[in-house]
């Protein structure tokens, strides 16, 4: 077997981290012998790639081979039109023949390439075996990116449907349920679509604990006896700062929550600002930018750590409810159902997290929330191209009923007047306590940990119990297990001539434009 990879580029992010994850776990469990040939290809950005790696994989011979038309539209300086012939070029030249390759194609209908899906069909019309791996869809919440693949479809139409190339040299590799539920509503082939989660690596090599509190302590007024959760993300807008903020706030007397990173988009920029600024005024117990250059690594952030928190209101896979129980951590905050439940019917205990964290609606103008959303929701709509249901006022209404609404639905101007209300009016902690009784609970069992013997076995047998599952499920062992086994099925897959594009592509937009999936941080 010779295997292609290709990607737009190797800097820094979640793809480049899985593409070198999947080569260590394919190291892991390919057979000693003559070293199997792998070239990744990429735009030719790498800032982000571990140059060591080729040296550590003992039984891959690897070629990293940079394609100028690979990257971004908005990175690339020429055109890209002649993509297709160059990927052709590289393989021919490296002596790749079609039925002895396959070709690992990452995010490819993403829409930051208008040219690579096109390359894609092509490739598997020369005969060549494709996985075609999804960790992010144009489809949701990606507007500008559906639209650039749409007005560079030359008039097809059945552009969309051509994105996904339905062959039986075709495969496509998704990172959880939901994305295969999507994917086989819109027909695509169940025996040719594999469940492909994000290879974990151990959390090894911690630095020495005292010394990491010690420089928290320095840098960042955390004092060394305090609790430390550390919410290890960029602060862009899905990560939802707020909820990290409010939960500073919740938290028992003596913790203290740290975010790591700063966005590194401008737009993103200017939001993450005005929180800092309007933390300034309320002085909660938060620190950002723990992990930023001149602060704490990555690692020291761990080892400083006594819990991990999650508040994210979206992910395509969701590392972190994997990787906090290997660096023996509890994960406390919000649960992303749709991404979690392949984790816990695996075996993993997530009990302590709710998708939820509610707040009283008479704290918000349900009015001028109501409005808010209706009018994001619609222009998002609009921006896809879709009209809005005759219903949807009705929809919008029933959302707003309840006694209570999901701070995760709020924007930054409705979570910021929520956090001035907790933290000028001492008695509305209390309230949200009691309208949020699993924040408490988890707190009560971090303070009986530090006290009671039973309480801190029972935590210790939690983190270690699904510690053991990752491994057990998620490692670099049987990552490489299932990896081997999708590329062996399409190896072994009849090369066919016959490309058709997927038969209903407009499900996958219904499914994720559902009026009940839309949040305004996602706008």
């Amino acid at each position: 077997m010779k295997l292609a990879i290709v990607h737009y580029h190797l800097n820094r992010g979640g793809v480049t981290r899985v593409i070198e994850n999947q080569l260590l776990a394919l190291d892991r469990v390919l057979d000693d012998g003559e070293p199997h040939q792998a070239l990744v290809f990429f735009g030719g950005r790498s800032e982000g790639w571990p140059s060591q790696l080729a040296d550590r994989l003992q039984r891959i011979r690897l070629r990293l081979v940079p394609l100028s038309e690979l990257d971004y539209d908005s990175e690339r300086t020429g055109s890209a039109d002649n993509l297709e012939l160059r990927l052709l070029e590289a393989l021919q030249e490296a002596g790749f023949a079609p039925d002895e390759t396959v070709v690992h194609v990452h995010n490819h209908s993403v829409g930051k390439n208008a040219e690579l899906p096109r390359a894609v069909w092509n490739l598997a019309a020369r005969g060549y075996g494709l996985l075609l791996q999804i960790h992010d869809f144009a489809e949701d919440q990606r507007p500008g990116n559906f639209r650039l693949l749409m007005e560079t479809a030359h008039g097809l139409p059945d552009w969309h449907g051509r994105l996904y190339p339905q062959a039986a040299n075709v495969h496509f590799a998704v990172l959880n349920g939901r994305d295969r539920c999507v994917l086989q509503a819109a027909g695509a082939a169940a025996e040719r679509l594999h469940f492909l989660p994000n290879p974990v690596l151990p959390v090894e090599g911690l630095p020495d604990r005292p010394s990491v509190r010690a420089k928290l302590h320095d840098l960042f007024s955390v004092p060394a006896d305090a609790r430390f959760v550390v919410y290890p993300v960029r602060g862009i807008r899905r990560k939802n700062v707020g909820e990290a903020v409010l939960h500073s706030l919740l938290a028992p007397e003596g913790t203290f929550v740290g975010l790591t990173l700063p966005p590194l988009n401008p737009a993103e920029q200017t939001r993450f600002e005005q929180w800092k600024e309007s933390a300034r005024r309320w002085q909660p117990p938060f620190r950002f930018d723990v992990g930023a250059p001149g602060g704490l690594s990555f690692a020291e952030n761990l080892a400083a750590s006594d819990a991990i928190l999650t508040t994210s209101i979206a992910e395509g896979f969701g590392m972190v409810f994997l990787e906090s129980w290997l660096a023996d951590r509890m994960l406390m905050g919000r649960d992303l159902p749709e991404i979690t439940r392949d984790f816990v019917e695996a075996g993993l205990d997530l009990g302590g997290l709710s998708n939820r964290l509610e707040i009283p609606a008479d704290w918000v103008d349900l009015s001028r929330l109501r409005a808010a959303i209706l009018d994001a929701y619609r222009t998002t709509l609009a921006a896809y191209g879709r009209p809005a249901s005759s219903d949807l006022s009705e929809q919008a209404d029933a959302r707003l009923r309840s006694e209570t609404i999901d701070f995760g639905d709020l924007d930054e101007s409705f979570q910021a007047a929520v956090i001035e209300r907790v933290v000028c009016q001492p008695p509305t902690r209390g309230e949200l306590l009691a309208a949020n009784p699993w924040i408490e609970g988890k707190a009560r069992a971090k303070r009986l940990a530090r006290q009671s013997f039973t309480a801190c076995s029972h935590t210790e047998e939690l983190v270690q119990s699904n510690a053991e599952i990752v491994r057990r499920e998620f490692s670099l062992e049987p990552s490489g297990t299932r990896l081997i086994a999708v590329y062996d099925a399409i190896l072994n897959s009849p090369r066919s001539h016959e490309i058709l594009p997927l038969a209903r592509p407009g499900a996958m937009l219904d499914r994720f434009l559902k009026f009940d999936r839309f949040r305004l941080l996602r706008n």
